[in-house]
């Protein structure tokens, strides 16, 4: 018998969109990667127009959803970029390596407050890393 999908162990879509609730409210309030970045253009998210907590919300949690093998498919705000990959959402932001590394240590932390075992948080984590260098892309020189 073939293990289930990370998605079936996650839970589902639900239980994805609980854990992406808490850590888009965490994430807004850490001191590298939120609102109070030193960051302008993570400043500028937030402040203006491009943050609505709600479309960011339900947009990770269809990421990750498909991401995870499920049957929802991400649907990217950037027209004809409906790809996995994050550069044509996070480019303009210009967010650095650090900023990206303090995103997942609140996505750990919104992982352990939830109790996601250790095999299942790891491989959030591991696809979460795989797409570093397309969040930094707009940094990368």
């Amino acid at each position: 018998m073939s293990e289930k999908s990370l998605y079936e162990r996650l839970g589902g879509i639900y239980n994805i969109a609980a854990v992406v609730d808490y850590f888009a409210s965490e994430l807004a309030e850490d001191p590298v990667a939120g609102k109070n970045s030193s960051n302008q253009y993570i400043k500028d998210w937030h402040e203006n127009k491009e943050w609505r907590e709600p479309g960011f919300k339900v947009l990770t949690t269809l990421w990750v959803s498909e991401k995870a093998g499920g049957p929802y498919k991400y649907v990217s705000t950037v027209p004809n970029h409906d790809s996995l990959n994050l550069e044509p959402t996070h480019y303009t932001m210009k967010l650095t390596e650090e900023e990206f590394d303090a995103a997942g240590k609140v996505l750990a932390r919104t992982l352990d407050h939830f109790d996601v075992p250790d095999k299942e948080k790891n491989e959030v984590l591991s696809a979460f890393t795989a797409h570093k260098d397309e969040v930094i892309s707009g940094t990368i020189k």
